[in-house]
């Protein structure tokens, strides 16, 4: 079945975004509150480029995707989400609504990369969490070093540069043991465009070196984001 997206464009495959006018509602409605309770601050946002790109950040917290999402100034951001997500009849329906794409993780999901694609191709932006599921806060690229070659294979393969994100304070909001959400400050910091061009070598190589670049920048954002919080507390 055939879909198209806001500008008409034809989006091929299942799962499409269906109701663009519920997503910008669902925009204005979650948005504001995230944005206000969370004090969220974006750091370098003139980073993200106007045309098509693949946002890759860490992911300690559900709250991650909801805080990128909501401070998107530059039109839709799709989110790629493991499949398990799906199993709710309703949560499926606003997911698909959300233009959020379904991936099957541990396999080469052709059918999501196709829809990735396409969206890309169409001029939008597609996130990505590398690391492929939430964990515990990772402080170091070592840490990091199990993340998946996923973003930097769409990339490659859509011709659009990564742009590493590091977000911080999303992790407090409802942390180990806690029965009620707190309400810390998140700071959500973008850095320059990576592209699979910038490195040499067989395209595995370029593959490989992609990711390590990315995730290498993720922690750097992040702890720069991390500093610019204590700062603001300083100031309190």
């Amino acid at each position: 079945m055939n879909h198209q997206d806001r500008r008409g464009l034809p989006f091929k495959g299942e799962g499409a975004p269906k109701h663009w006018a519920l997503m910008k509602w669902a925009y204005v409605l979650i948005s504001l509150p995230i944005l206000g309770m969370y004090r969220v601050e974006a750091m370098n946002e003139d980073n993200i480029p106007d045309g098509p790109c693949i946002l890759a950040g860490n992911h300690v917290s559900y709250m991650d995707a909801a805080v990128l999402w909501s401070m998107m100034p530059k039109g839709p951001l799709h989110f790629v989400a493991k499949e398990e997500l799906y199993k709710s009849k309703f949560l499926a329906w606003a997911l698909d609504n959300l233009g959020v794409l379904p991936v099957s993780r541990g396999t080469a999901d052709r059918t999501m990369i196709s829809r990735c694609k396409a969206l890309l191709q169409a001029g939008d932006r597609v996130a990505i969490f590398p690391e492929g599921t939430r964990g515990r806060e990772r402080e170091n690229l070592d840490e990091l070093g199990q993340a998946q070659n996923g973003a930097a294979f769409l990339a490659q393969h859509a011709k659009v540069p990564i742009i590493p994100v590091g977000i911080e304070g999303t992790e407090k909001i409802i942390p180990k043991g806690a029965k009620f959400p707190r309400f810390p400050k998140v700071v959500v910091n973008f850095g320059h465009p990576i592209s699979a061009d910038d490195f040499e070598g067989s395209r595995r190589e370029k593959l490989d070196a992609l990711t390590q670049e990315t995730m290498k920048e993720i922690v750097a954002l992040r702890d720069t984001a991390r500093v610019e919080i204590e700062k603001r507390k300083g100031r309190a």
